[in-house]
């Protein structure tokens, strides 16, 4: 999968080669990892893709997308099998699986439906208030995974991780380093960017790994608008226990509307002192 200079590195990664009968191919590249293994919410971006391409049906959109993770993604060649498994008037249901080595790496479920005409439309969300993204200087990309590389972080909202801070929250504005239209595998993407809410409890460096995450989709996709916008991306986490922990985070406009929300289920191995 060649790239052009003007080319977005994360539709690249997320868009695999086609085999046919439901099966896209791709190459997990070691630019997108973090850890032992590749990004989460690039897997998820490649995955729910997949599954667009495989619907073929603008009008029916992502309203639901979730993705399991089974084990850690290598770099090299990956497999993924997309299957339709009920289409009706309105809403559609797919299911993917992505392999590597004869194996299954994560799987997930989407729900794909039409909007529908209704008196029933209000939103009580609001985002918090944080400077502009201007205002906020860039986050040095040494403090950065390897897959951080592709954004631009201005953080900006609670702590920074391992800081041992009393209140599990965290975010700031992201956008892709070289501009790209939002649509919904970014939105994925950009909801994951960030660590775990969690991690900002901890006194002292820790692994940590996402089981799982649910992602639900609030705006037209893709949005319209300048694709070097900014977004602010939230998240707090409520509760921990028995080494894993909660995180639910959201997705901005720069005009205060709420995008996307995704909860994420994030076995942690803090130290045994921290909080």
């Amino acid at each position: 999968m060649s790239m052009s200079p003007t080319e977005s590195p994360f539709v690249t990664a997320t868009t695999w080669s086609p085999l046919g009968e439901g099966r896209y191919q791709g190459d997990i590249r070691p630019e997108w990892f973090q850890g032992r293994g590749a990004y989460g919410g690039m897997l998820g971006g490649a995955l729910l893709r997949s599954m667009m391409r495989e619907l073929n049906d603008p009008v029916r959109a992502p309203r639901s997308f979730t993705v399991h993770f089974c084990a850690p993604v290598a770099a090299g060649e990956a497999l993924l099998t997309v299957r339709i498994e009920r289409a009706g008037r309105q809403v559609s249901h797919l299911s993917a699986r992505l392999e590597q080595g004869g194996q299954v790496a994560c799987f997930a479920s989407a729900t794909f439906a039409t909007s529908r005409e209704t008196p029933l439309v209000y939103t009580d969300a609001h985002p918090p208030k944080v400077p502009p993204p201007g205002d906020v200087p860039p986050t040095p990309s040494e403090v950065l995974p390897t897959f951080g590389a592709h954004y631009e972080y201005r953080w900006c909202v609670g702590a920074v991780p391992y800081s041992g801070a009393t209140e599990a929250r965290v975010g700031g504005w992201i956008r892709t380093r070289v501009p790209t239209p939002l649509d919904a595998p970014l939105v994925v993407g950009l909801l994951d960017a960030f660590p775990p809410a969690s991690f900002t409890r901890v006194d002292g460096f820790c692994n940590g790994a996402t089981m799982d995450y649910t992602a639900h989709f609030y705006a037209p996709l893709p949005l319209e608008g300048r694709p070097d916008a900014h977004y602010l991306r939230t998240g707090h986490s409520r509760h921990a226990a028995g080494g894993y922990a909660d995180d639910l985070a959201e997705l901005w406009s720069e005009d205060g509307k709420l995008l996307a929300q995704l909860r994420q289920m994030a076995a942690v191995f803090p130290p045994a002192a921290s909080r």
